[in-house]
């Protein structure tokens, strides 16, 4: 009988390479997982939002858009804010003008070309007279607004003052145009006459409007303001 026992094959490269392969695969393995979590890890997740709502108390409602929690704003559902009526507050479109009495005018002046223009007094009459017999009377319902001036030539040459043009504004925001006829009545004597330089005369601007009208402003020649004080 032998005394030796049976003996291991011969290892040869084969053997080695099983052997390498194992850890190899173990290695491979574990990289391709790591790789995954790294993927997983870098894709965003969707966020979830719960949105929690009190319970509203019977007999009230929540306002559209409003966060839990939130006091309700505005007024109570079923009002309205109180607006103001037209024509009334202040500033509203329908206010009241200011009524400008003629005696406003008292002591107003104004530069028209090279004359000095003084309101001496405005008032109201339905009879306009020179009083040497020329006079003219206001139909029914209306007056004319007559303004007394002095009118000092500031010029270096004699010179014509001439009121043609003149307007004035109500404070209803109609224009009217000044009542040539009525004032060659009043101031016939020197209407058309030259005003030497530094001399002062006195004249008159009138306007022939509904009783009651109240002028904003007067613009002589349509050019010169003159405005209430």
């Amino acid at each position: 009988m032998s005394t030796t026992g049976p003996q291991p094959p011969p290892r040869g490269p084969g053997f080695l390479v099983r052997v390498l392969a194992i850890p190899v695969a173990v290695f491979l393995a574990v990289l391709g997982c790591i790789v995954m979590l790294l993927a997983l890890a870098s894709v965003p997740l969707p966020h979830l939002r719960v949105v929690a709502e009190e319970e509203a108390e019977p007999g009230t409602a929540r306002e559209p858009g409003g966060e839990p929690g939130e006091e309700p704003s505005g007024e109570p559902p079923g009002t309205e804010p109180e607006r103001d009526e037209p024509g009334t507050g202040e500033g509203g479109a329908g206010a009241a003008p200011e009524p400008v009495p003629p005696e406003s005018y008292n002591g107003a002046s104004t530069e028209f070309d090279t004359f000095l223009v003084e309101v001496e007094k405005a008032y109201t009459d339905t009879t306009v007279t020179d009083g040497m017999g020329s006079s003219d009377t206001a139909p029914s319902g209306m007056e004319f607004h007559i303004y007394r001036l002095h009118v000092t030539n500031q010029g270096s040459g004699p010179a014509v003052f001439d009121t043609y043009g003149t307007t004035g504004l109500t404070t209803d925001g109609l224009e009217y145009a000044n009542d040539i006829d009525a004032e060659i009545t009043v101031a016939w004597d020197y209407f058309w006459d030259d005003i030497n330089p530094g001399e002062t005369v006195t004249t008159h601007i009138l306007f022939l409007v509904p009783v009651g009208t109240g002028f904003t402003e007067v613009r002589i020649a349509g050019r010169a303001l003159l405005e209430p004080d």
